[in-house]
């Protein structure tokens, strides 16, 4: 069986990237498929691939705008011919312009190939004609990765031909490790700081203003006791400006840049937090859990399928108000048994072999 994957992100890509980089390695090791990746040349995941696996790569855009209708249809024929260069079964996609690309090479070139989709996103299913023709038609199987996801979705036809196969990680990368001394001195932690990391990103979707203004509520003493480490891009001045400064949480809020190996900064950690109002289930979240992070979350979305509340981590809904008052209650948590129940919960429920095997599961089920 012959198997290609696409992705459109042309840049780092995010769970994304976790995603394809997990699936690709499984399946590269499997003697009875045969794997490939069209990704844009100046993705980091292209880079991430290639170092190994050179030849599997290959180098393509996938615009998605109609306004490139021109470079839409450059890229189509580019794709059509590796698909039947490589005489692909499968075609995997994993965002809309990819799968809008995928779909009109297989209409225009008429080719005999099943599509798979992905989708990573927590957004409703566009309710309009062309997105109607791109699940019914053009789409032979859908995964999600929340039963969230799955409750958003009214098309019976399209509910007929899906699977919800939550996303694994590795284990053997994530789990439990002692606290980096450089990280303590770096960001000067002391054994009375409550330290609050997030490695979901600092897009203001991610939730983390709602930490920072429910913290600055507290009484200064209390306040001063925090540090609260975000990873990722440092976000805009602006932001900084008005959800840093303007609560005066200069000496409380680091901003780390991105990070190659998140799991120093994790080590760290007594709690984790994703306060996101829209997300379908988070790899961040996932690989703290691994390490031994109990996680704070928001319960309007997929984040609370991770967490068992009270027990590996905390599900509030997204009101400062219902924050700050789980701030209040910390003196009053065992930090070391909710830290067991999360590994506990990633050894047992987040293992990356059984989220593959699934996912191949699907590809057989099709063939």
């Amino acid at each position: 069986m012959n198997i290609l994957i696409t992705n459109f992100h042309p840049n780092n890509g995010g769970g994304h990237r976790t995603y394809l980089n997990y699936l690709f390695n499984y399946i590269s090791d499997l003697k009875n498929i045969n794997v490939y990746i069209a990704v844009p040349k100046s993705s980091k995941l292209n880079l991430d691939i290639r170092t190994k696996f050179s030849s599997q790569v290959f180098d393509v855009d996938f615009p998605g705008k109609p306004k490139n209708f021109l470079q839409i249809f450059k890229n189509v024929k580019i794709l059509a011919k590796l698909i039947k260069q490589n005489k692909i079964h499968i075609v995997h996609t994993n965002g809309t312009p990819d799968h809008k690309i995928v779909m009109l090479c297989k209409w225009i070139y008429k080719l005999d190939l099943k599509v798979i989709r992905t989708k990573h996103d927590a957004n409703q299913l566009k309710d309009n004609y062309f997105s109607k023709i791109l699940y019914k038609k053009f789409t032979d199987h859908l995964i999600l990765v929340s039963n969230f996801q799955k409750k958003q979705i009214k098309d019976l036809s399209v509910l007929k031909k899906l699977s919800v196969i939550h996303n694994g990680v590795d284990l053997n990368y994530f789990r439990p490790q002692k606290k980096s001394k450089k990280v303590l001195e770096d960001y000067s932690i002391f054994e009375t700081n409550i330290v609050f990391v997030s490695t979901a990103g600092t897009n203001l979707n991610k939730g983390w203003p709602l930490l920072i203004e429910a913290i600055s509520r507290l009484d200064q003493n209390y306040i001063d006791k925090f540090k609260i480490i975000i990873a990722g891009k440092v976000p805009p001045q602006k932001h900084i400006d008005l959800y840093i400064k303007r609560f005066r949480l200069e000496n409380q809020v680091i901003f780390t840049g991105l990070i190659d190996d998140i799991r120093q900064i994790l080590s760290v950690a007594d709690f984790g937090f994703v306060l996101s109002k829209k997300e379908a289930l988070s790899f961040a979240c996932r690989e703290m859990m691994a390490m031994g992070v109990p996680v704070l979350v928001t319960s309007n979305t997929g984040l609370s399928e991770n967490i068992k509340n009270g027990k590996n981590g905390w599900i509030v809904n997204s009101s400062i108000d219902e924050i700050e008052s789980f701030l209040k209650s910390l003196n009053s948590i065992n930090k070391k048994e909710f830290s067991e129940l999360a590994y506990q919960t990633a050894k047992n429920e987040f293992d990356i072999e059984s989220w593959a095997q699934k996912t191949i599961n699907v590809y057989y089920n099709l063939i």
